[in-house]
């Protein structure tokens, strides 16, 4: 604005400034309102207390790796919190080890410790342990939670499925009574619709102890980024109201319940997804009726919930689901007009995700510059990758299609403005005086920051407790770029122009097996080029589509081999991948053949990689 202010004069000036005034108002309008409605409701109804009525029955998954001994202790403080935050229901809490064969002699200590708690549980409280044999990511093993509470089910050990979940980690502290926030605002009907909500999230926080530590901390590069993360957490809390015109499309992980309906059938419908057609969409235009998720046969893919982040595929489901008749349905709306006005209803009237700022949750946070790295790399370019996996989904859910348009434009929202704040106007604002135009930026920037701080701690009651938070301000011009911006920039780089941005947040075997894909422009370059070799060297690889795709084919791997094990084929042995030169049978596009892949002519114990002709001799 202030370049625009500097360049043009009169009636020019009308026009970008109201632009930019408008744009402002529509991302965040509800600045203006919230904090009045806060102090109103207070005044009205006074704070939030606990209720003695019943609850519904709840499941609590706490899904963790248990490799070290202080991750041990991180599941006991946890359990022993939560067991102790009073749950006015039956509560099933169920500890899943992604991962029991890691360390078998800390799975044992931790069995052992769950069979010695058993006696001294509260009422209604039940503790229960599970886990898988090997790593398969944070979704798979609180889907490993789910199918153990169905076990227990299925055999009569629990007469009924618990009706909320409820997310946690196991390394976070629940604030007094959060899981009934939760619950209670979950359950609350909508006064347009009465209908109850779908999902809640919490209120996300960084332990005082960990972003406060004295003076002698604060002057530390420790301090002060523990001391950042606490200011952004309590600052990404303001959006969470879900408020504004553009409706969020993502929860915390940390804290959050939605209706165990929705996850259960969470697997089936991201195989359902993969059964959707170009043709069914076309006639779903032109009158026809849309395949019916609640009739499908498509078999469950539980590794397409896995990825980047866990959290937003379970947001994204609730949004996609509606109430009808009292129950919760993943069916496509009959027709457009039903889906247009499906929309409409979510964005103006009853938005799936709500949010509950009684329920805390305190959580630490990296305490290292690339440990905090790699993770802001993977929360801010995540969506992407989600919002791809669902494309087949919003194309019928329109509600759901509109908070992913509005999480993909916020990115490239940000990543446009950030390449303008911090690359363009500054190389050409060097070309002349930067003193005035760097003052002004700055007198911006903090006045931004330190308003929205401030109403943050109003907002959350704890301007006493927490006004330390402020003195994150003069560090944030630095922080928020770096960790924003930056972060987020590289990591949607990686995802969309490179090979993909590998985060190591789910084992390349699950996600091999699951079918995920990226955008990676230069890896399915890098494919064709090899596959050009290929033919080139035996004339044994039809063209087709699987030559700028990106999962496994008879010719060449998947896109995902070797980016948790760090083992990457070397060009030589992409070149060799699959069948021998006499092997000339054409293979369909979309086979999906064994992993198999030479290694200097020496293979493992998991397939013989031998061409048959070969293996025969």
């Amino acid at each position: 604005m202030t370049w625009i202010l500097h360049d043009l004069l009169g009636a020019y000036i009308a026009t970008p400034v109201g632009a930019a005034v408008a744009l402002f108002f529509l991302l965040f309008f509800d600045y203006f309102f919230l904090l009045p409605r806060h102090y109103l409701r207070r005044a009205l109804h006074g704070p939030a207390m606990p209720s003695t009525s019943r609850l519904p029955s709840g499941l609590l998954a706490i899904p963790s790796l248990l490799r070290a001994a202080d991750e041990l202790e991180a599941i006991k403080t946890t359990v022993a919190n939560v067991l102790q935050n009073d749950y006015p229901g039956e509560l099933q809490v169920v500890l899943s080890i992604d991962g029991t064969s890691d360390d078998p002699a800390l799975y044992a200590d931790l069995k052992a410790w769950v069979a010695a708690r058993q006696s001294s549980l509260p009422t209604d409280v039940f503790l229960r342990l599970t886990g898988t044999p090997h790593r398969r990511g944070k979704p798979l093993a609180i889907e490993q939670a789910f199918q153990h509470v169905t076990g227990l089910v299925a055999s009569g050990a629990l007469a009924a499925f618990p009706k909320i979940y409820f997310s946690t980690d196991a390394d976070a502290d629940l604030g007094p009574h959060a899981l009934e926030h939760l619950a209670r605002r979950l359950l609350k009907p909508n006064p347009i619709t009465g209908n109850p909500g779908r999902a809640v999230a919490g209120n996300l926080h960084v332990r005082g102890n960990s972003f406060w530590k004295g003076w002698r901390y604060f002057f530390t590069h420790e301090g002060q980024l523990s001391l950042q993360v606490a200011r952004e957490y309590l600052v990404s809390n303001i959006a969470r109201y879900n408020l504004r015109p553009l409706p969020i499309s993502g929860i915390t992980g940390v804290l959050y319940c939605t209706w165990t309906d929705i996850l259960l059938e969470g697997p089936r419908f991201m195989g359902f997804m993969r059964t959707l057609t170009l043709k069914d969409w076309l006639g779903w235009w032109i009158g026809f009726a849309p395949p019916k998720f609640s009739e499908s046969t498509a078999p469950a893919i539980p590794e397409l919930l896995a990825g980047d982040t866990d959290d937003t595929v379970g947001a994204f489901l609730a949004i996609a689901s509606r109430w009808e008749n009292g129950k919760l349905t993943l069916d496509a709306p009959r027709t457009p007009l039903h889906a247009f006005y499906y929309m409409l209803r979510s964005i103006f009237v009853d938005r799936a995700l709500r949010y509950e700022a009684e329920a805390r949750v305190y959580t630490s946070s990296p305490a290292t510059v690339g440990a905090l790295w790699r993770q802001r790399m993977r929360w801010n370019a995540a969506r992407i990758e989600v919002v791809g996996r669902f494309s087949a989904s919003y194309r019928y859910h329109w509600d759901l299609g509109a908070s992913c348009v509005a999480a993909v434009g916020l990115m490239m929202k940000a990543l446009s403005f950030g390449v303008f704040s911090y690359v363009t106007a500054p190389i050409a604002l060097a070309k002349g005086g930067v003193v005035l135009p760097l003052a002004l930026g700055l007198t911006v920037q903090y006045s931004v920051y330190g308003l929205s701080t401030v109403l943050a701690l109003l907002l959350d009651d704890a301007f006493r407790k927490n006004w330390r938070l402020l003195l994150a301000l003069p560090a944030a011009v630095v922080y928020a770029p770096v960790y924003g911006f930056w972060a987020g920039g590289v990591g949607m780089m990686k995802d969309l122009l490179l090979v993909g941005n590998c985060t190591k947040f789910a084992p390349e075997t699950t996600l091999i097996k699951g079918g995920s894909t990226r955008v990676a422009i230069t890896a399915r370059v890098r494919r064709v080029a090899v596959l050009l070799v290929r033919s080139a060297v035996y004339g044994d690889v039809p063209f087709g589509l699987f030559w700028f795709g990106w999962g496994e084919t008879q010719w060449t791997p998947s896109g995902y081999l070797g980016w948790t094990t760090g083992k990457r084929p070397r060009l030589y042995e992409r070149l060799r991948f699959g069948a021998g030169r006499e092997e000339t049978a054409p293979i369909a596009a979309s086979s999906r053949a064994p992993l198999r892949l030479l290694q200097g002519g020496k293979h493992d114990d998991a397939a013989d990689v031998s061409p048959p002709s070969r293996r025969a001799a």
